[in-house]
């Protein structure tokens, strides 16, 4: 296991191509499922910010980087995190709020989400 499951704490994450393979996600149906992609494509994944904002409706992606069956080759990743400013309010959309959603958590800054999931995953 080079990298075990989790989440990102930001928006979104873009990936530009790594030089080896071995990144899964975790589909909705509880499967691991590799991500292949072409040299020159940028990844994208949604973040625990964005999950918030949108009430759930797009989740952060439950990801991990596994070791390829007998492939020892180093892999190298540059993932670029997309945060909004520190004071920003993290609100959830109006078009995600309503009789179909569930109770939208309470509004908070951007640094104290930040703060609030560093402290949860013993980083701050």
């Amino acid at each position: 296991m080079r990298a075990a499951a989790h989440e990102d704490i930001n928006l979104i994450t873009l990936l530009v191509t790594s030089s080896h393979s071995g990144l899964e996600i975790l589909r909705r149906d509880g499967r691991w499922m590799a991500v292949n992609a072409e040299p020159g494509e940028i990844l994208m994944d949604s973040g625990d910010m964005l999950g918030r904002v949108t009430n759930r409706v797009l989740d952060a992606t439950t990801h991990r980087v596994v070791n390829p069956s007998e492939d020892r080759s180093e892999r190298f990743s540059m993932p670029f995190f997309v945060h909004p400013r520190p004071e920003a309010i993290l609100r959830v959309f109006d078009s995600c709020r309503g009789s179909d959603f569930p109770e939208p958590e309470p509004d908070i800054t951007g640094y104290a989400f930040l703060r609030e999931r560093l402290v949860e995953i013993g980083l701050a």
